[in-house]
């Protein structure tokens, strides 16, 4: 919900209630200072002389000397005149108004009395001196009774007055009450655009921001507002030092990573020689043999861990576009296998591969060289001597590829089959056969082929083993 309507909505269902009932209360209020002031001067007027008529004779009151007393009084003392002359006003009302007595019991002693209020005659018979009640007249409860004590006893403890309802209907008292709240609401929504639209302003101005352009954030005013734009502002500048940091720094990480690669992959290749060298010395089957082969697994891991950190840091590179080029996805294949022939003769592991003659692909080169890489290797590296690992690649559709890498090692559990390719996340049983692996082959894997639009899943092969699938999007 908007925040002028919201606002709208708050004050029509707080204001408009209050408002009728301030009008319903103004009304009451009125209602009880006319019935007291009249109770009153029924009490004054009905005194000494007056009051002995009335126990005399109760039927034939009220004398007409009764109601025009007052107003023929000619005594030397004004104030007591003029207070009279306010009784009997009060008396008179603004409209027609009928007199009527009651016994010590509230009972009337003409038939035309108005039977009084449940809610009246509990307060007269607790003892209240005043009371008052709405009653019918040609419309219903458009009366107003008022009824007052003048003795404790006889014929004529009580009188009483009928009168039509003064003051305005209770619609014309709401009335009033709406406009006043509906002006209020309105008021207060017209009052609150200019801080709408500094919203507005404001929370364009962070999207824009937020989505790589060099906005400057709104500071209008000196009011709350103000201070929180101030707050935002500060807190984008501080955060776009922050960001500018980090892209610094992450840019000098990828050129020292890149650099360093290089720099150890050429004493690491001549290393990898010398080990092959001393392997093809020594005697088959002997300890320096074995030795120099161990070794040289060892080195070819660490080849392969460098490279696959300078794969990372050009992946986590994300604003660095790829580096595509026309290849021959086919060649590659026969060249990754190739590679890693001698690897797998050391583990005494058959290598095969089956590929067309050409298969054009658009893709990074040096990224789809290390993501087949790693599937192979990691097929290698984690099977069983005697063992066997298949590539084999095939075109789908128009351009499309279709390549899978099968192994019959251990495999993988079903549970762990969904994470693989999760960086730093390895399987149980490859922890327990590979203690000093670090699962960022696989998950480099699954990186270039998100980088490239490819789908990369890796399921169970059948009997023993696993299989990696690798398709590009129009297979």
């Amino acid at each position: 919900m908007r925040l002028r309507l919201r606002l709208a909505v708050l004050l029509v269902v707080a204001v408009v209630p209050f408002a009728i009932a301030l009008a319903l209360l103004q009304g009451l209020l009125v209602r009880r200072n006319v019935a007291l002031a009249t109770g009153e001067a029924l009490a004054a007027r009905l005194d000494g002389p007056q009051h002995d008529r009335c126990e005399e004779s109760p039927e034939s009151w009220p004398e007409r000397a009764w109601l025009d007393g007052p107003e023929r009084d000619r005594g030397p003392n004004r104030e007591l005149r003029n207070e009279r002359r306010r009784r009997a006003r009060a008396l008179r009302g603004r409209g027609p108004a009928r007199f009527f007595v009651y016994d010590a019991s509230l009972v009337a002693h003409r038939s035309d009395a108005p039977e009084l209020p449940p809610r009246v005659r509990r307060a007269l018979q607790d003892g209240d001196e005043i009371g008052w009640g709405m009653v019918d007249g040609p419309n219903v409860h458009d009366h107003l009774l008022v009824i007052a004590r003048v003795a404790d006893g006889g014929r004529c403890a009580f009188v009483a007055t009928v009168r039509p309802r003064e003051g305005p209907p209770l619609a014309f008292t709401i009335v009033p009450a709406l406009a006043v709240s509906v002006f209020t609401v309105l008021l207060a929504v017209l009052a609150a655009g200019p801080l709408v639209r500094r919203v507005l302003r404001l929370t364009e101005a962070v999207r824009r921001a937020r989505g790589g352009e060099a906005v400057s954030i709104p500071i209008e005013g000196s009011d709350e507002l103000t201070e929180l734009e101030r707050a935002i502002a500060a807190d984008r500048a501080e955060l776009a030092a922050k960001v500018d940091a980090l892209q610094r720094r992450d840019a000098a990480l990828t050129s020292f990573v890149a650099n360093t690669t290089h720099d150890v992959m050429i004493p690491l290749t001549v290393l990898q020689n010398h080990l092959l060298a001393l392997e093809s010395r020594a005697e088959p089957k002997s300890t320096e043999a074995e030795l120099a082969a161990q070794a040289l697994g060892e080195a070819h891991y660490l080849g392969s861990l460098l490279q696959n950190l300078s794969a990372a840091a050009k992946l986590d590179d994300v604003d660095r576009p790829l580096d595509r080029v026309d290849m021959d996805l086919a060649d590659l294949v026969a060249r990754v296998a190739q590679r890693h022939r001698t690897l797998a003769q050391k583990k005494r592991i058959a290598l095969d591969f089956a590929a067309p003659e050409h298969l054009a692909i658009h893709a990074d080169l040096t990224l789809v060289e290390r993501m087949l890489s790693n599937l192979v290797h990691n097929a290698i590296r984690y099977g069983e001597p005697g063992g066997h690992v298949a590539i084999v690649l095939e075109p789908a559709g128009a351009s499309g590829f279709h390549l899978e890498v099968l192994d019959d090692g251990p495999g993988v559990a079903p549970a762990d089959l969904a994470r693989l390719g999760e960086r730093r996340f390895r399987s149980e049983a490859a922890r327990s056969r590979q203690p000093t692996g670090t699962g960022l082959g696989l998950a480099i894997a699954r990186e270039v082929a998100e980088r490239h639009g490819w789908t990369l899943r890796f399921e169970a092969n059948e009997p023993t083993g696993l299989r990696v699938i690798l398709e590009s999007a129009s297979a």
